[in-house]
């Protein structure tokens, strides 16, 4: 018997899931099937995580690395920035010069109250609009402040992050330095 529409031959599974006699679906499936369907679900999930993943442009791309920050243009601490779910974070992973790995950040509320600064997570929350990421938060350990955030990529090497309150007018611009 032929499938209906395109005169291929129905697929075995197809038929076996449906009991023709009772007029009922037959839903029990055999070992070798049911690793073949999995197969097939962990197949389909990979195609669509690499799909989303290359729709992110270059731009947005470039904000994922590690970054030297800066204060008053001298070094500051170095900040990782990764993705997770397609939204954008970053961890600080080297103090400010004067502070130590031990260093809690006591200004902070929340659930970062007396945290260690070192492997902090300052940055939250960052979704891709355009080629900017926007809609995250900006911790900043010194103050203990929170700002909402924006981040865009300036060539490969270079990354601005402008925190604010409110809307972005009310806010300053830091920029970071990819390390090698």
């Amino acid at each position: 018997m032929g499938w209906p529409s395109c005169g291929l031959a129905a697929p075995k599974i197809a038929l076996r899931l449906y009991n023709p006699r009772k007029g009922e679906p037959n839903l029990k499936m055999n070992g070798l099937k049911r690793l073949f369907v999995l197969t097939l679900c962990l197949i389909a999930l990979a195609a669509v995580g690499t799909a989303l993943a290359q729709q992110l442009s270059q731009k947005l791309q470039n904000a994922v690395g590690r970054w030297q920050t800066f204060n008053d243009g001298k070094p500051a601490g170095q900040v990782e920035t990764y993705l997770v779910n397609g939204q954008l974070f970053g961890r600080v992973t080297q103090v400010r010069p004067g502070r130590t790995p031990q260093d809690i950040c006591d200004k902070c509320s929340g659930d970062l109250k007396n945290k260690m600064i070192l492997g902090m997570v300052i940055m939250r929350g960052f979704h891709p609009e355009g080629d900017d990421w926007v809609g995250g938060t900006v911790v900043d350990p010194e103050n203990g402040k929170e700002y909402q955030g924006k981040v865009w990529s300036e060539g490969k090497d270079d990354l601005s992050m402008r925190g604010f309150i409110g809307i972005s007018l009310l806010g300053r611009t830091a920029k970071w330095k990819r390390m090698p």
